[in-house]
């Protein structure tokens, strides 16, 4: 897996491209009253250390080696670590769009031809002790962002831990979905993860949601789902589909600590092989509606 470097003209060119007729986008609707727009993976998980980081990087990647024009927003507020895990410099964050002090395709970072980021973190054009943002704030910035989606096959926003970053990023339209991340089958990952899918569904109860487990796979990646469909169907009346199983990746681990870029320490790799198989069927099978069906 790879991906085509970019001149900086070729990079404008492709900003351009992506950007025209964003406007168009926010107030383009359909039939039923949904916004229309591009599948889009809401990855969260209900605890910390799940590995949303690396999913959501892993996915824009397998997708954007393919051709297809990829969106990645990284939702966190504080630290912003995929600008670090894929070796660019923002310029800005998102965070920068409050205020209106800049506009959104001035905090998108291209890092491809057909992958494109945007920054967490905090503000970077705001100056040090700039205020947290208020939840109507944090919400208001990120669906500035939906005029960064048109022209996009897929958009991955990595939500972290986080509920509120969860709930902020979600626009909603047709082609949205949460990706809940499992990291585990102990009582404490099976429980957080329920809570999450428990907390997305009370608020958002036509989300889609499906489950992607990390860490694990085969038999013990089908019992980790069994177990959070059970109760999500039992007691939220909520179906959820199986995404996928990511499995636990030593080699990943040694290339990224070796220094390799994140593009070539992927390559080949169980993870991002099992990571291409999601994002395929994310790009190729509408997600489920909240009958199951």
């Amino acid at each position: 897996m790879s991906l085509p470097l970019m001149s900086s003209a070729s990079s404008n060119r492709s900003q351009a491209d992506a950007l025209a007729g964003g406007a168009a986008y926010a107030a383009r609707r359909t039939g039923s009253g949904d916004a229309i727009g591009p599948t889009t993976l809401l990855c969260a998980s209900g605890r910390g250390g799940s590995g949303t980081t690396l999913i959501s990087a892993l996915l824009a990647v397998a997708a954007a080696g393919e051709g297809h024009r990829v969106l990645l927003i990284d939702a966190d507020d504080f630290v912003g670590p995929l600008a670090m895990t894929l070796g660019v410099t923002p310029r800005a964050s998102w965070q920068d769009l409050r205020g209106g002090r800049v506009s959104p395709a001035d905090v998108a970072t291209p890092v491809s031809t057909t992958l494109t980021l945007v920054a967490g973190g905090a503000a970077r054009l705001a100056g040090e002790g700039a205020p947290q943002l208020t939840s109507a704030e944090r919400k208001a910035c990120l669906r500035r962002l939906s005029a960064l989606s048109e022209g996009m096959d897929l958009v991955v926003i990595d939500c972290g831990a986080r509920l509120e970053s969860v709930l902020a990023a979600i626009t909603p339209h047709s082609g949205e979905r949460l990706v809940a991340i499992a990291s585990g089958a102990d009582p404490v990952g099976l429980a957080s993860t329920y809570a999450l899918c428990k907390a997305v569904a009370t608020r958002h109860g036509a989300l889609p949601v499906e489950l992607l487990v990390n860490r694990l796979e085969g038999s013990e990646a089908a019992r980790c789902f069994d177990a959070i469909d059970a109760g999500a169907r039992q007691f939220l009346g909520l179906s959820l589909r199986l995404a996928g199983a990511i499995p636990a990746d030593p080699t990943l681990d040694a290339a990224l600590r070796k220094g390799m870029t994140f593009a070539d320490a992927a390559a080949g790799s169980p993870a991002a092989v099992a990571a291409h198989d999601v994002v395929t069927r994310a790009l190729t099978v509408r997600p489920l509606s909240r009958s199951g069906v």
